[in-house]
C-alpha cells in the first residue's frame, strides 16, 4: 500500500519555523476543529530524571496550545491575497501576558494539551476591542491530560496588537 502524505497543519508549520522550542519538543497538531486545538509531544524528548514528563515541557505545551487558539483565530481574520489566494503576512503580534499552571499529577506517557476555543461572546468582545484600540486580551484555558484526567490545569491571557 502506498503511504499517503498528510499536509502539515499551518499552525504546526508555524511552530516549527518560528518557535525552535516547539520543534525540539516534537510538538505536533493532533486536532484542530471548531471546539478545540489539541497538541501532542512525545515523552522521550520531554522526560525528566524520574522518567515522567518534565514540568517545563508540560507548561510549554499548554502555553503553545493557548497561543495556537489565538493564532488560529487571528489567521482566520487575515484576508487572503486576491491574486494568489495565499494568506497575507500577519499584521499582528501575539504575546502571553500572564499565565498560571497547577500541576495535579505526573504524566507518564506522551504529552497531550487541549485548549478549548473561547465562547463566541468572548471572541466578539476581543474582536471589538482589537478593532477599536488596535490591542486586545483573550483569556484561555488549556489542560494537559492523561488517561482522561487533568495533569496540568493552565490559565492564560494572550494579548494581540496590530
Amino acid at each position: 500500500m502506498k503511504p499517503v502524505k498528510v499536509p502539515i497543519p499551518a499552525f504546526e508549520h508555524f511552530l516549527h519555523e518560528m518557535i525552535p522550542l516547539a520543534k525540539a519538543m516534537g510538538v505536533g497538531v493532533e486536532i484542530s476543529d471548531a471546539n478545540a486545538l489539541v497538541l501532542r509531544a512525545p515523552k522521550e524528548q520531554n522526560r525528566n530524571s524520574f522518567n515522567t514528563a518534565f514540568g517545563g515541557s508540560l507548561v510549554s505545551l499548554a502555553t503553545l496550545a493557548g497561543y495556537g487558539v489565538v493564532w488560529e483565530l487571528m489567521r482566520s481574520e487575515q484576508p487572503a491575497d486576491p491574486a494568489s489566494g495565499a494568506v497575507a503576512k500577519p499584521r499582528w503580534h501575539i504575546v502571553v501576558k500572564e499565565s498560571k499552571a497547577a500541576y495535579r499529577r505526573p504524566v507518564l506517557g506522551d504529552l497531550i494539551a487541549i485548549c478549548e476555543r473561547p465562547a463566541q461572546a468572548a471572541i466578539a468582545e476581543f474582536k471589538d476591542a482589537l478593532a477599536r484600540y488596535g490591542k486586545a486580551k483573550l483569556k484561555v484555558r488549556a489542560r494537559v491530560i492523561e488517561g482522561g484526567h487533568t495533569a496540568v490545569d493552565f490559565h492564560a491571557a494572550y494579548v494581540v496588537s496590530r
